[in-house]
C-alpha cells in the first residue's frame, strides 16, 4: 500500500510561496516519499511550454550540512539571477531556500500518514519544485490542495476555481463550455488560450465558435495544478490570449497504481484507473471512463479518455512525451423560452427541440527535449492533434422554416506545430540580463460541412458551407528582463504571421481565396520590491485573436482583432497568507459580438473593459486551507456607451477545506471536508435586460484508512434552481401559438442537487 498524507503546507498557499519558512520548521501534512516544495528554489521560464515542473535535484538529508541537492542526470537548473533576493519572502537567494527545506524534511521523517509517532525512517529520494515568478499581480498558482478542496465533476471544472472565470455548460456534457473572464464573452475559447502541458487546445476557424476549446477530454485526477496569467502582458501569450491564458500542467498525485469507482444521482458512473512509478513523479498513465442519464430529458452522455506523460532524464537532456487519446457523445437539451416556463406550458428541466447533440475524438501526441546548460536552457518541443467535432443545435424553433431551423456542424481539423524556446543569461555593466527567447509554427488543415436538419425525422439538407481550410501561423516573441535592487524591468515583443487558403464548394461563394497578415505586438512591465513581503507591479501588453477563414475575401490582409491591456497591481506574501489585488483595463478596436442563435458574429465597432480582482488564499491553521477571488469587470461600446451583452461583471468564488488526523478504535484515519462558493452577479443580455444572480454551494466529504479512500461529493448543495444561461432572441416553439420575431428571454437549466459516491483504492 502506499500512504499518503494530504498536502497541507501551513507554509504555501495554492502552489506559491505564502511567508518565509523557520529554519527547522516542520512543513505540516508533507508526505516523506515525495515533495512538491513551492520554496522557488529554480524558478522555470516563464513561457508556458516548460515540461512539467522545475525539477532542481534530488534532496538527500547530508550530515554535514550542506544544501543537499544532488544534480539529476541532466544536471541542476540555475536559479534566475535576476531574480536574487525575490526567491523568498525573507530576500534569500536559492542555495538558502533549499537549505531551509532540508530540515523541514528530516522533520517529516517522523511522522507517519496516520499520523502516529513513529521512529525515524530514511527519507525517499525527493524532487523539489521550482515555481515561476510572477510578474504581474495576474499571474496565479492553483496547486493541488486548492484543486481538490471542493467537488470538480470534470476538468472544467478546475477552470471554476481561476479567479474571476465563469464557465457555463449549457448545451449538454460534450460540449465546448462557455467561457466569461474580465469582462469577455469569450463563447467557447475566442478570448481564453487554453493549453495542457504544451498541447494546445483552442481550435482556429472553428465552424461553430472561433477559438472553440473542448476540455472535456482531459482527465482531472492528472491535473497536478493550473496556471494562470489574466491579461495579455507576456510575449510568450499567443492566439486567443485576449483576455488571460489557463495552463493545465500534469502529474498524478501519488506513486503505485490508483484505481476508484463513482456512482451518484442520475446514474452517473465513473471509473478511473492511473498508474505512477515511484522512482518518475512526472511520469504517469490513466484512464477514464464516465456515463450518466443526465438530469433531464437530452442530457445523457458517455465519454472515455486515456492520457499518458512520459518524462525521462538522460545524461545531457531530459525528453518529455504526452499521448492521448478520448471520444465521446452527448445530447443537447436546447434552451427553454422563459414565459413557456412561466405560463407552465414547459418544465424547469425540458427539452425544446429533437435530435440535439453530437459527438467528438481527439488524438493528440507531444514530444520535446530541454537541455540545459551553464546560464541558459533549451527546449524544442513538437505536437500533433487531430480532433473531429458533430454538433447538431437548435436555438430558434421553426422561426425561418416550417421543418425546423436546427444546424448540423461536422468539424475536423489535423494540427501540426513546433516551438523552441531559449533562455539566457548575460552579465552587462554589473547588471544580470535574462533574454527568453521563442520560435513557434502551427499548421491546421480544417474540413468543415453546416447542413440544415429536419425537427421530424433528423434528415439533413444539402450543406451551406462545405469548406476545406489550410491555415499556417509562424510567430516569433522575445522578452528581457533586468533587476537592479529593488526594481525589475520587463520588455517584450512578439510577431505573428497567418496565411490562409480557402477552398469553398458551396455554391454560392467563390471558390478558392487566399489572405496573409502579420502583426507585431509589445510588451512591458515594472516591479518594485517594498519589504520582504510586498511587491507592486504595473504591465502592459497588447493581445490577439486570428480570423474566421471563411469570412475573409481573396487577397484580403488578414485582420487580426487586437486588444491593448495595462494593469497596476500588488501582491502581498506574509505567514500563512497571500494576497494579489490588480486594477485591470483594455480596449478593442474594432469587437465583435457573437449571436448564438445564428451562430455568427455581428460587429460591435470599438470597445472598452475595465475592474479589479482581489486573490486570497489563506491556512490560517495547520490543515485548514481557504482560497477566494472576486472581480468586478465592465464592458461597454465606446461609441454608444452601451454595456456588452452577456459578459459577468461581478464573479466570487471560495473554495475551503480542512483536513485531520482521527483515531477510531485504533485505527488511524485521515479525514477532510471541504467547500466551494460560487456568486455570479446578472449579466447583461440585449435589448437592455439582465439574468439573474446565481449562487451555488458545493461540499465535500472524504475519509482514508491505510490505502482507501471514500469520498463523498454534493454539487448544488441547496437544490437551487438557476439558469446556466440566458439569451434573448426570437424563436418560434409551440406550433399553435402565432410566430413573433419579437425577442424572447431564453434559458438553458442548471444542474439541481448531485450527489456522487467514489470509492479509491491505492495500490
Amino acid at each position: 500500500m502506499v500512504m499518503r498524507t494530504p498536502r497541507s503546507d501551513a507554509g504555501t498557499t495554492a502552489g506559491h510561496d505564502v511567508g518565509p519558512r523557520r529554519p527547522g520548521a516542520r512543513v505540516a501534512g508533507r508526505p516523506p516519499q515525495h515533495v512538491d516544495a513551492e520554496t522557488p528554489l529554480a524558478p522555470p521560464a516563464d513561457g508556458p511550454n516548460r515540461a512539467g515542473p522545475t525539477v532542481a535535484g534530488h534532496l538527500h538529508p547530508r550530515a554535514d550540512g550542506a544544501d543537499g541537492t544532488t544534480p539529476t542526470a541532466a544536471g541542476p537548473r540555475r536559479a534566475d539571477p535576476t531574480d536574487a533576493g525575490r526567491l523568498s519572502a525573507g530576500g534569500d537567494g536559492a542555495p538558502d531556500a533549499l537549505s531551509r527545506a532540508v530540515p523541514a524534511l528530516e522533520d517529516d521523517a517522523h511522522e507517519h500518514v496516520d499520523g502516529g509517532a513513529h521512529p525515524p525512517r530514511p527519507v525517499a529520494e525527493t524532487t523539489v519544485r521550482g515555481q515561476r515568478l510572477g510578474r504581474s499581480a495576474s499571474e496565479v498558482t492553483l496547486g493541488r490542495d486548492v484543486l481538490r478542496a471542493a467537488p470538480r465533476s470534470g476538468a472544467v471544472d478546475l477552470l471554476r476555481v481561476v479567479p474571476g472565470l465563469v464557465a457555463s455548460q449549457h448545451s449538454g456534457e460534450g460540449k465546448a463550455h462557455q467561457l466569461f473572464l474580465r469582462g469577455f464573452d469569450a463563447v467557447h475559447g475566442q478570448d481564453i488560450e487554453l493549453n495542457v502541458a504544451g498541447l494546445p487546445v483552442n481550435e482556429v476557424s472553428h465552424i461553430h465558435a472561433l477559438g472553440y476549446a473542448d476540455l472535456n477530454w482531459l482527465i482531472p485526477d492528472v491535473v497536478r495544478e493550473v496556471r494562470v496569467t489574466e491579461g495579455s502582458y507576456r510575449a510568450w501569450q499567443g492566439d486567443f490570449a485576449v483576455a488571460g491564458t489557463v495552463r493545465y500542467e500534469l502529474g498524478l498525485e501519488e506513486p503505485g497504481l490508483t484505481a476508484g469507482v463513482s456512482y451518484g444521482s442520475f446514474n452517473r458512473t465513473r471509473l478511473f484507473a492511473g498508474y505512477r512509478p515511484a522512482d518518475a513523479p512526472d511520469t504517469f498513465a490513466a484512464a477514464e471512463f464516465v456515463r450518466g442519464d443526465g438530469f433531464g430529458p437530452q442530457r445523457a452522455f458517455a465519454r472515455g479518455s486515456v492520457l499518458a506523460q512520459l518524462v525521462l532524464p538522460l545524461p545531457a537532456l531530459k525528453v518529455r512525451a504526452v499521448l492521448g487519446s478520448a471520444l465521446g457523445r452527448f445530447e443537447s437539451p436546447g434552451v427553454v423560452r422563459e414565459d413557456a416556463f412561466a405560463g407552465g406550458r414547459a418544465d424547469f428541466f425540458n427539452a425544446f427541440g429533437p435530435f440535439q447533440g453530437g459527438a467528438s475524438s481527439r488524438h493528440q501526441v507531444l514530444l520535446g527535449v530541454e537541455l540545459p546548460g551553464d546560464g541558459h536552457r533549451t527546449t524544442a518541443e513538437a505536437f500533433g492533434v487531430v480532433s473531429d467535432l458533430v454538433l447538431r443545435n437548435n436555438f430558434l424553433g421553426a422561426l425561418r422554416t416550417a421543418s425546423g431551423d436546427g444546424l448540423e456542424q461536422r468539424h475536423r481539423d489535423g494540427l501540426v506545430g513546433a516551438r523552441l524556446e531559449h533562455q539566457r543569461h548575460l552579465h552587462v555593466l554589473g547588471q544580470t540580463l535574462r533574454f527568453d527567447l521563442g520560435l513557434g509554427a502551427r499548421r491546421d488543415g480544417i474540413e468543415q460541412r453546416q447542413q440544415a436538419y429536419r425537427d421530424a425525422d433528423g434528415e439533413v439538407a444539402s450543406p451551406t458551407i462545405d469548406a476545406r481550410v489550410v491555415q499556417t501561423a509562424l510567430t516569433a516573441w522575445g522578452e528581457a528582463s533586468m533587476a537592479p535592487g529593488p526594481w525589475r524591468f520587463m520588455l517584450g515583443a512578439r510577431v505573428d504571421a497567418l496565411g490562409f487558403d480557402v477552398l469553398d464548394l458551396a455554391p454560392t461563394a467563390q471558390p478558392r481565396r487566399g489572405a496573409f497578415g502579420a502583426r507585431l505586438g509589445l510588451k512591458a512591465g515594472v516591479e518594485r520590491q517594498l519589504g520582504p513581503s510586498l511587491r507592486l507591479f504595473g504591465n502592459y501588453g497588447d493581445g490577439f485573436r486570428s480570423p474566421q477563414a471563411r469570412q475573409l475575401a481573396d487577397g484580403e490582409t488578414a485582420p487580426f482583432v487586437s486588444v491593448r491591456g495595462a494593469e497596476l497591481g500588488a501582491a502581498l506574501d506574509v505567514e500563512r497568507l497571500s494576497a494579489k489585488l490588480a486594477l485591470f483595463g483594455s480596449s478593442v478596436a474594432d469587437d465583435v459580438f457573437f449571436d448564438h442563435a445564428v451562430g455568427s458574429t455581428v460587429s460591435l465597432g470599438p470597445s472598452l473593459r475595465g475592474g479589479a480582482s482581489l486573490v486570497v488564499t489563506a491556512k490560517p491553521l495547520d490543515g485548514w486551507l481557504a482560497s477566494g477571488s472576486a472581480t468586478a469587470a465592465t464592458a461597454r461600446v465606446t461609441t454608444s456607451g452601451a454595456l456588452l451583452p452577456y459578459f459577468a461583471p461581478l464573479v466570487g468564488r471560495l473554495d475551503t477545506s480542512l483536513e485531520q488526523g482521527l483515531t477510531i478504535a485504533g485505527q488511524h484515519l485521515r479525514a477532510r471536508l471541504g467547500a466551494g462558493v460560487t456568486a455570479i452577479g446578472p449579466r447583461p443580455l440585449p435589448f437592455g435586460d439582465f439574468s439573474r444572480p446565481v449562487a451555488l454551494l458545493d461540499a465535500r466529504a472524504s475519509v482514508r484508512w491505510r490505502g482507501v479512500e471514500l469520498v463523498f461529493d454534493v454539487q448544488n448543495l441547496a437544490d437551487a434552481r438557476w439558469r446556466d444561461g440566458e439569451f434573448t432572441f426570437a424563436s418560434s416553439w409551440e406550433p399553435g401559438r402565432a410566430t413573433s420575431l419579437l425577442p424572447a428571454r431564453h434559458f438553458t437549466a442548471g444542474s439541481p442537487r448531485t450527489l456522487f459516491l467514489t470509492l479509491e483504492v491505492h495500490l
